[in-house]
């Protein structure tokens, strides 16, 4: 199992969780922004809510990346931010439209797409108009 993070602190947190630590030599942790970050082939890529803060000149090859390490069978779960998003103007983040976002999915089955657009608060409280792409899709 790898972990990515560009924040240390996440790195520390989950280290110091007590599932991550009965389990720790199969734990491997990655300092690291997710676009410059390298796995190995997966059943599983979870990017929770991390590709949203890939800069757009870079989201392409992370998501061929995501793409080519998911196993036969392998899914990828994880968020997209829509276009209208609140922080849509950010020049250094990736917005989606839906149809960018169908054309992303097109390789895989997608078993979820449930797009949200509602207003809500971030992970510190702050007040946020959202606008997400959920999904979990499975490589055939």
């Amino acid at each position: 199992m790898v972990a990515v993070d560009a924040q240390p602190e996440a790195i520390e947190r989950l280290r110091a969780h007590p599932d991550a630590r009965s389990r720790s030599e199969a734990l491997e942790t990655v300092l690291a922004r997710f676009e410059d970050a390298r796995w190995p082939f997966a059943d599983l890529v979870n990017s929770s809510f991390s590709l949203p803060f890939c800069p757009p000149s870079a989201f392409e090859a992370t998501w061929e990346r995501i793409l080519q390490s998911l196993r036969p069978g392998g899914r990828f779960c994880g968020q997209f931010f829509g276009v209208n998003d609140e922080w849509a103007p950010a020049e250094d983040m990736t917005f989606l439209s839906r149809p960018e976002v169908d054309g992303l999915l097109d390789s895989l089955e997608v078993e979820r797409l449930v797009e949200v657009e509602e207003d809500g608060r971030t992970a510190v409280g702050t007040p946020k108009h959202w606008h997400l792409f959920h999904v979990v899709a499975r490589r055939p």
